[in-house]
């Protein structure tokens, strides 16, 4: 056997191990994939006093798909809900994260058990744009739409929602 001949198989045999491996083990984090694409707005349960909140958010799906919120819930005992993925088609679910992407949304937001009921908001850029309670979603609202890339995206898209 020439030498050729046995480093062919050992490279595929390397090649097919990698495949397996690199989609997880090199996939970007949860945070990273929605930088650009939509605006995470993040509904706090610390002490479960949200629901009032969450009735609004669903109450407002026209408004959050028209903005590109992509609305995540972190529950008081840490895990994390996915309830809108901030697309035109304005489906609410309920689908909740695995432990790294949960890991993620967590470190971004800053969690920590005992956190009081918050509404914390993030731009495109997946910086931190606002925190806390507002009187109203027309303060989150307002605040997006005053933003450049939201302004653009109005420029090029009118709003379709009667909010």
């Amino acid at each position: 056997m020439t030498r050729t001949s046995r480093t062919v198989p050992l490279l595929a045999a390397l090649a097919t191990a990698l495949s397996v491996v690199a989609p997880s083990a090199w996939a970007g984090d949860y945070w990273e994939e929605l930088a650009w694409q939509v605006r995470p707005l993040v509904l706090v349960d610390g002490d479960g006093s949200a629901d009032d909140w969450a009735e609004r958010l669903l109450a407002a799906r026209c408004a959050m798909a028209e903005r590109r919120i992509h609305w995540l819930t972190i529950g008081a005992d840490g895990r994390v809900w996915r309830r809108f993925g901030g697309t035109d088609e304005a489906q609410v679910e309920r689908t909740r994260l695995d432990e790294s992407a949960a890991g993620d949304v967590r470190d971004q937001v800053g969690w920590s058990a005992g956190d009081k009921t918050a509404l914390v908001l993030f731009g495109l850029d997946g910086q931190e744009k606002y925190r806390g309670r507002p009187d109203s979603l027309e303060t989150i609202w307002s605040l997006i739409d005053r933003m450049p890339m939201r302004r653009a995206e109005m420029a090029r898209e009118p709003d379709d929602c009667a909010d």
